[in-house]
């Protein structure tokens, strides 16, 4: 799991100088960008569609993972509008409190559940 933090601290880095470089020479409208990269229908608009399914799905699990609370559904938004300048922190934080364990990692508040069911 060291390997993995490692390069989930290093992409949080990457992302947010990238963000920063993009604010100043496009400015913070990024909704606009990437709705007329969408309705262009050409390859742009596959790889966005396909990346916003992706941040769907994570945020899914992330809503999951956090047993579906109020936390849970604002943790997965900020997923969704963030992307990995959210979700990157949010996993080297779930690997340092779960201590590397990749159970406890994927099921987050579901590890309790699993485990009062095993008992």
């Amino acid at each position: 799991m060291n390997l993995l933090g490692i390069f989930l601290l290093t992409s949080t880095v990457v992302i947010y100088l990238l963000t920063y470089f993009a604010i100043a020479s496009q400015g913070v409208n990024w909704p606009m960008i990437a709705i007329e990269d969408i309705v262009a229908l050409n390859w742009r608009s596959q790889f966005d569609i396909d990346f916003i399914i992706h941040l769907i799905l994570l945020a899914s699990w992330i809503s999951w993972r956090e047993g579906f609370t109020t936390k849970g559904h604002i943790f997965g938004a900020l997923s969704i509008v963030m992307g990995g300048m959210f979700t990157f922190p949010y996993l080297i934080r779930a690997i340092y409190l779960a201590k590397g364990n990749p159970v406890e990692i994927l099921l987050g508040s579901r590890q309790i559940v699993r485990e009062a069911h095993s008992s």
